[in-house]
């Protein structure tokens, strides 16, 4: 179910659409992977998911990151960086006005799983093309406090399914004890590498089906 903003003074209006496709082309090739036969090992018994699309699209000059860098960093540390930043602009907050008030007593708290990326990076590498690409959780958090000079805690926490949850379970305590005035929570997860996928199949962890 999908969430859809209607004509404003309307609502909200609750469409019946489905968030699940099968993996896009510029994830990787499912058909390469895939079987029906959950035995088989290293292949996938999915085709499934849920994909955001431009995963690799991202403006790293607006946030002060040089390109070569930019390229280095694990999609979900770039998205998670945009989506605060766009948080706060809904919100109407602006970073000096946010200052003056906080001191910078912000905290960042986010929830991820899955640092696959840095696979990518290898597998590059491997055929003879320097590639850094790399997965730091710490990093998802730490980036945007660094940008944005906030001085509160900084994690990024690995609960598995209750990632998200529980970073925000933590800033509201933070919130709750006066150990700071505004906190942002929230989680990434994206699915970058297929090795995800076999290793959801191995375990039986992911659904046959859309």
């Amino acid at each position: 179910l999908v969430l859809h903003s209607g004509v404003r003074g309307q609502g909200q209006r609750l469409l019946r659409d489905s968030c699940i496709t099968e993996v896009p082309k510029d994830r990787w090739d499912w058909r390469y992977f895939y079987t029906q036969d959950r035995t088989q090992p290293g292949r996938h018994y999915c085709k499934w998911g849920g994909f955001i699309s431009d995963v690799d699209k991202f403006d790293p000059l607006f946030f002060q990151i040089s390109p070569l860098e930019a390229r280095s960093l694990d999609p979900q540390e770039r998205l998670f960086l945009e989506h605060a930043w766009i948080a706060l602009e809904d919100a109407s907050y602006r970073c000096e006005d946010i200052h003056k008030k906080t001191d910078g007593r912000v905290g960042v708290y986010a929830g991820a799983m899955y640092g696959h990326y840095q696979l990518i990076g290898l597998e590059a590498s491997s055929r003879g093309l320097p590639n850094v690409a790399g997965s730091s959780f710490a990093s998802i958090a730490n980036r945007v406090s660094y940008f944005m000079d906030f001085h509160g805690p900084s994690m990024t926490v690995d609960t598995m399914s209750s990632s998200s949850l529980t970073a925000f379970h933590l800033a509201c305590q933070d919130l709750k004890s006066g150990r700071i005035d505004l906190g942002i929570a929230g989680g990434v997860n994206v699915s970058i590498h297929p090795y995800k996928y076999e290793m959801l199949s191995v375990c039986q962890f992911i659904s046959s089906r859309g």
